[in-house]
């Protein structure tokens, strides 16, 4: 899943089959999903979610996420981590790691090297989904005066490690062009404010979305809503103004 993005290490073939593990990896089956909660809540499960759909919205190598009601009548989304993924990334990392030290004999650099270790760091920060909720609630803090972007809001009382609850969210993603044309969206428009939201997020904010892809991107109610935000990018003061210099060279 996280090599699919890595187009400068991997030929197009590899990043495109590796796609398909982002959401139509097999589906766990809905009674691991409930042990899973069970052993996260305990009792309290009940107590918080009204009802839970058993057919998955999405299941992708780390996680599965199903549509439910809380008791107190909203509708969320909940991000169920994978039991035991942890552990088998962790064996995946140790086999990664003696390969590369095997390439490195014949490569000129530790290019090999340096992703293992990137891809452990990433891995560990997709999987702590308390991160994630910080994540999404940082985002709607720093956007919340824009009012054509946004995420999911959290709610936090019910996340934990293995678990995220968030808005669910049913929107258009903005691979599917038929529909929101047929919903009367304007594609250069949607396209003028993407852009013009990132140059806030990396510029502005210096807290931006490190996984940008279309299935991470639905509109909804007329705004950009942004998913999965287990990644998310950090710069600098420094960096912010360099970026900025950048920018207005390529201008002038």
């Amino acid at each position: 899943q996280i090599a699919s993005n890595r187009s400068d290490i991997l030929p197009k073939e590899y990043c495109d089959a590796f796609h398909k593990l982002r959401a139509h990896v097999q589906p766990m089956p809905f009674e691991t999903v409930l042990i899973a909660l069970d052993a996260i809540y305990g009792i309290d499960r009940e107590k918080i979610f009204a009802s839970i759909d058993p057919h998955p919205l999405g299941s992708a190598s780390l996680a599965q996420v199903h549509r439910a009601t809380l008791t107190t009548g909203e509708e969320v989304a909940i991000k169920v981590q994978r039991p035991g993924v942890r552990a088998t990334m962790a064996q995946d990392i140790d086999v990664m790691r003696s390969l590369a030290r095997r390439l490195s004999h014949y490569m000129k650099d530790a290019q090999m090297r340096d992703v293992v270790e990137e891809l452990w760091v990433t891995f560990l920060e997709e999987t702590d989904f308390l991160n994630e909720a910080r994540n999404l609630d940082e985002f709607n803090r720093l956007n919340a005066d824009i009012v054509y972007v946004r995420a999911p809001k959290p709610y936090m009382q019910y996340c934990r490690e293995e678990v995220l609850v968030m808005e669910y969210v049913d929107g258009i993603s903005i691979r599917n062009t038929n529909k929101l044309l047929e919903q009367g969206y304007d594609l250069d428009e949607i396209g003028d404010k993407m852009l013009e939201n990132y140059a806030k997020q990396i510029l502005q904010d210096g807290f931006f979305h490190a996984d940008p892809h279309p299935g991470n991107i639905v509109i909804y109610g007329g705004q950009i809503v942004y998913l999965d935000l287990g990644l998310m990018g950090r710069l600098s003061t420094r960096d912010r103004l360099g970026f900025e210099k950048a920018v207005e060279a390529v201008g002038l």
